[in-house]
C-alpha cells in the first residue's frame, strides 16, 4: 500500500470509530427488524383467515340447520321430567297427560358397536305408537309442531341421563 492509501485507511477507521451506532453493519440491523415483523404478520394473516372461516361456517350452519332445544332442557316445557327412566309406553302416557298428542317415535335398532369397536350397523324407523321397550331419549318439538322422541333399542346401548348404565326398560 502507498502512504496515501494508508492515510485514507487510517482516517476511515478513525471516522468509523467516532460515528454513533452499533457495531453491526447496517444490513444486519435491517434484517433483524424485518424478522421482528414477519412472525406477527404471518400470525395476523392466519388469525384473519380463521375469523373469516368461522364466520362463513356459522352462516352456513345457521342457514342449513334449524336448532331446537330439547324438550327436557332447562327452560323447556318438560324440564326435569326424567322421561329417560320411563318405558316408552309410560313416556307416551306422561306426554299425553301433558297435552302432547302428536308424537313421533324414532326407534333406533341394531348395534352400538361392531366387532372391531367402531360404529355398529343400525337403522332408524319413525312410528306413531311407542315401542314396548327401549331407552327413551327426549328430543324436541319440530317446526311442524310434532314432538319427536327417540327410543334406543340397539344392542349395547347404555341409556342417558339419570338412567345411564341401568338395564333397558
Amino acid at each position: 500500500m502507498t502512504d496515501i492509501d494508508n492515510d485514507i485507511d487510517a482516517r476511515l477507521v478513525a471516522l468509523a470509530a467516532r460515528a454513533p451506532g452499533r457495531d453491526d453493519p447496517p444490513s444486519l440491523v435491517q434484517d433483524r427488524r424485518r424478522g421482528r415483523f414477519a412472525a406477527p404478520l404471518a400470525l395476523g394473516s392466519i388469525l384473519v383467515l380463521g375469523v373469516v372461516a368461522t364466520a362463513a361456517g356459522t352462516v352456513i350452519v345457521q342457514t342449513m340447520a334449524e336448532g331446537r332445544p330439547g324438550i327436557e332442557n332447562p327452560g323447556q316445557p318438560l324440564a326435569g321430567a326424567n322421561m329417560e327412566c320411563m318405558t316408552p309406553p309410560s313416556a307416551a302416557a306422561f306426554l299425553a297427560a301433558h297435552g302432547y298428542r302428536d308424537v313421533v317415535w324414532q326407534v333406533e335398532t341394531g348395534q352400538v358397536t361392531d366387532s372391531a369397536g367402531g360404529k355398529g350397523p343400525s337403522s332408524t324407523a319413525d312410528q306413531a305408537t311407542p315401542p314396548e321397550h327401549g331407552y327413551v331419549i327426549p328430543a324436541s318439538v319440530a317446526g311442524d309442531g310434532k314432538l319427536y322422541m327417540v327410543v334406543d333399542q340397539r344392542v349395547g346401548a347404555t341409556g342417558v341421563g339419570a338412567c345411564f348404565g341401568k338395564p333397558m326398560p
